[in-house]
């Protein structure tokens, strides 16, 4: 995936820019995919686990540019996409968010990055800041962990979760944002294990913190501003029924979670023996989600369901 990201970057039409890889201790030779791409000319830093925040302040300490910009190793750059930023730069933006599409059609128990609007997380997979905003700022948050409070294992210390939104919204509560849907990045479809899926889910249950330090989630991301989507509102339903001792409720709710979960994974994946198994483990997914963003509205004493 990185030789692609580098090769997409070697295709951009604006050409007065540098890249710094940083390569967080990998142990399968990816990083000497940075000199398979010898047009580019790209910088590699080479840290040892210090997770993605740390790693991309690394990466940023290195830049010489006065815009940064990042994309992530699964992700192709469209050939328009630092011209269109930049031209929003120059027309006084401090931070650009682009476009991010999946790569091609999201299959079963598949997962990529979809960013369609202006949804106020600001992920690093497509954004851009000047260099003066984001020094203002103070970068990306290096104790997320501790102000978020909700981390589980190692995978989420090493991906993050918020600081790239904190980052976004302290420029932008200063500075000028913009949404740029020319800006467009191409995100990789990627099946991950059970066992990472599960982990994902869990980790959601960070975001009624997030939402804590950044209220303003609930006009731009959340639906009805307490809810991540509404595929779990049968759920919630069928367990405050449970709750209640209304078995002929919760039989119903139940009966209503199953058929929306089991009806959206035919429509994506048809009637076959790989549906079938898809149906348990979207449920499960479901249930880890409900519980962790129960849990998180607790801690953070902030609702998002």
């Amino acid at each position: 995936m990185l030789r692609g990201a580098l090769e997409a970057l070697a295709k951009q039409t604006y050409r007065d820019f540098e890249v710094v890889v940083v390569d967080d201790g990998s142990s399968d030779g990816s990083g000497e995919e940075v000199f398979a791409v010898p047009e580019l000319c790209a910088r590699i830093v080479r840290t040892e686990g210090i997770g993605a925040v740390a790693a991309r302040r690394v990466g940023v300490e290195t830049a010489r540019g006065d815009v940064l910009g990042f994309t992530d190793s699964d992700c192709l750059p469209d050939p328009e996409w630092i011209s269109v930023a930049m031209s929003s730069i120059d027309d006084g933006a401090d931070l650009v968010q682009g476009a991010t599409h999946p790569l091609r059609a999201v299959g079963l128990l598949e997962r990529s990055v979809g960013v369609e609007w202006e949804d106020g997380l600001y992920a690093t997979c497509n954004i851009f800041y000047t260099k003066a905003a984001y020094e203002e700022a103070g970068g990306f948050h290096s104790g997320g962990e501790e102000l978020l409070g909700f981390r589980s294992g190692g995978m989420a210390r090493g991906l993050g979760f918020g600081e790239d939104t904190l980052l976004g919204w302290n420029v932008r509560r200063r500075r000028r944002a913009v949404f740029e849907p020319q800006a467009v990045v191409r995100h990789e479809v990627i099946r991950p294990s059970l066992g990472e899926l599960v982990k994902r889910a869990w980790i959601s249950g960070a975001f009624p913190s997030l939402v804590r330090e950044v209220p303003e989630l609930r006009e731009t991301l959340l639906r009805r501003r307490y809810f991540l989507g509404y595929r779990r509102l049968p759920l919630y339903a069928f367990a405050v029924a449970l709750l209640s001792r209304r078995e002929r409720l919760a039989a119903m709710f139940g009966a209503w979670w199953l058929v929306a979960r089991a009806s959206e994974v035919i429509r994506r994946g048809g009637i076959r023996r790989k549906t079938i198994v898809a149906v348990p483990v979207e449920l499960g997914v479901d249930a880890v989600t409900a519980v962790a963003l129960v849990m998180g509205s607790v801690r953070a004493k902030r609702v998002v369901l």
